[in-house]
């Protein structure tokens, strides 16, 4: 079929396809139908979201709570060595950086979440307030992540990255659990 045939082929189904003068924009359901049966459903299902977040928090601060544990983990902070290896040494200089960074990440969280939105009660969003924020948390965040992996990797070698990433993530759920 040459290409000027396909062409009207085309503009011939274009023509007859129908026409619509407007889209209805209304909701199916209103947002105040408290007669909708489904409304306890919906309930029950915002709660067992709630509920799972939760236990995925959990989850996260038992295995790493567990992990350090088992990894004496106090014990390589304190004694810059594992119990019994005192050849494995902890690299403090980087661990140093990666307390400061990490303090520096804590330190924008606690103003944006506690001095901005309970003692200020600042109502506009984090960016539009403080636009740089964000930003020096992540690079502080990073910056301590990359430290932490470099302090401990005399100590664990290769397994430092997936330690320091489940250590991480153990600390950053605990928020899940505080009264705020």
């Amino acid at each position: 079929m040459p290409a000027s045939d396909l062409g009207s082929v085309v503009q011939r189904g274009l023509s007859k396809a129908k026409k619509y003068d407007a889209v209805e924009m209304k909701p199916l359901a209103g947002a105040d139908d408290d007669d909708d049966p489904s409304h306890g459903k919906r309930k029950l299902d915002e709660w067992l979201e709630w509920l799972w977040r939760k236990l995925h928090a959990l989850l996260w601060i038992v295995v790493a709570g567990a992990l350090a544990s088992y990894l004496q983990l106090i014990d390589v902070m304190l004694d810059g060595h594992p119990p019994g290896k005192p050849d494995r040494q902890l690299h403090r200089f980087a661990f140093n950086i990666g307390l400061a960074g990490f303090g520096g990440w804590l330190s924008i969280a606690a103003y944006l979440v506690i001095w901005l939105k309970y003692i200020l009660k600042v109502e506009e969003e984090w960016e539009e307030y403080s636009p740089r924020a964000i930003p020096l948390a992540t690079a502080c965040a990073v910056a301590s992540l990359v430290a932490f992996v470099v302090a401990l990797w005399p100590v664990f070698s290769g397994w430092s990255v997936l330690i320091v990433f489940v250590e991480f993530l153990g600390l950053i759920n605990v928020a899940h659990f505080v009264p705020l």
